[in-house]
């Protein structure tokens, strides 16, 4: 049991890894090709705007024909796109290669269906907790080689074959090593349509609060960099510095959660709503470095709880674990695109007045889903 956990963690962090190398890289080099905001706007939110769309197909075919198939399909067309953007020569082409990366991106859902199947359902939450090891791994190395990459060439061509190769190892990994699971297949193929008016409406409230978590964080990543030039006037360098080191304390938060897991659904969201909200308050009226970047933490720490109690109580709500995976991991990607929209566009001149208004949404949100979206039958 343990070595398919270990099988399913490489393979989402060699993938995340060479997601996350295209960063630093994307906005800098898609400048070269096209210097219209709108355009470069659609680039960087079209691997987002595809996933949102595939993600709950691919989740769905894998509870069809199996995780497997599924996992080895997403990751021959991550490659293609890679091997698309190193020979890139026009915005078109790396769009093209973007969207296909996205389309074929269904991944991390059916990496989450694939651990709720050997997993019992009392440890599903400890389970997710190793995808999101996987992303912080991904996302501290990435750059990272990204940067390097950079350096080396003024185009896609190297960062392309490297992401490559590392979506090629992930493929290896997936072919060689990963046995199915034994619930595989669901007889009743009922449409994506049918599915969806079948979700419970406890799976609903926790599909809108993931979306507003996502938003609230997608919002603070995307202008991280700004507060702290802003408040602090850091350096380019500093602030990679900095992301370097969140980077690493979001690795062993997420880690910590393979260990325990909080067992209400009730008592964990209102402990992450809580966290989220205090912390994005603080840094917003603390002018010192210290006790303005300190309580991020918590951020952290309230993300980390969503993003492995909610995954998990929904697959044991769900028969199609592979389907409301990959709802939720749509849910995901239309929020990293509407958060940094309608946050930013409204507050970019007043990022202390933003992370103010995020941390009292996050605050509201944590006692409606008390008041509210906790008060059925369906509440645990």
């Amino acid at each position: 049991m343990k070595k398919n956990y270990l099988i399913v963690f490489l393979l989402v962090a060699t993938e995340l890894i060479g997601f996350g190398l295209l960063i630093p890289i994307l906005p800098q080099i898609s400048h070269q090709f096209t210097n219209n905001g709108l355009l470069l706007g659609i680039l960087l939110s079209s691997y987002s705007f595809a996933q949102f769309i595939a993600a709950p197909i691919l989740g769905k075919l894998s509870d069809e024909y199996g995780r497997k198939p599924i996992l080895i399909f997403s990751k021959i067309g991550t490659i293609l796109s890679y091997i698309i953007l190193a020979g890139a020569n026009s915005y078109s082409v790396i769009l093209l290669s973007r969207l296909l990366d996205g389309f074929t991106g269904g991944n991390i859902a059916v990496a989450r269906a694939y651990l709720t199947d050997i997993t019992p359902q009392e440890k599903r939450s400890k389970a997710m907790a190793i995808i999101g090891v996987a992303f912080g791994t991904g996302f501290i190395f990435g750059p990272a080689i990204g940067s390097i990459c950079y350096s080396l060439s003024n185009n896609f061509k190297i960062a392309g074959i490297v992401g490559a190769s590392f979506s090629a190892l992930s493929l290896l990994l997936t072919t060689s090593l990963l046995k199915e699971t034994e619930n595989k297949t669901i007889k009743n193929k009922t449409s994506i349509l049918k599915n969806l008016k079948k979700l419970s409406f406890s799976s609903l409230n926790l599909l809108g609060l993931s979306l507003i978590g996502m938003m609230l964080f997608s919002a603070f990543e995307s202008s991280f960099s700004i507060f702290t030039e802003f408040k602090f006037n850091f350096t380019s360098k500093q602030n990679s510095i900095l992301f370097l080191i969140v980077g690493i304390a979001a690795f062993f938060i997420q880690g910590s959660f393979t260990k325990f897991s909080i067992k209400s659904i009730k008592k964990a969201i209102f402990i992450a709503f809580l966290c989220i909200g205090t912390s994005l308050i603080l840094s917003s009226i603390n002018n010192s470095l210290i006790l303005s970047l300190s309580p991020l933490i918590f951020l952290i720490f309230g993300i980390a709880i969503l993003n492995t109690h909610i995954p998990a109580e929904l697959a044991n709500q769900s028969e199609n674990k592979g389907f409301i995976l990959g709802i939720y991991e749509s849910i995901n990607s239309i929020a990293r695109i509407l958060g940094p929209l309608l946050f930013l566009s409204l507050l970019y001149n007043s990022i202390d007045k933003m992370y103010l208004i995020l941390g009292i949404t996050a605050l509201v949100s944590m006692v409606l889903s008390q008041i509210i979206f906790f008060s059925t039958k369906h509440s645990r």
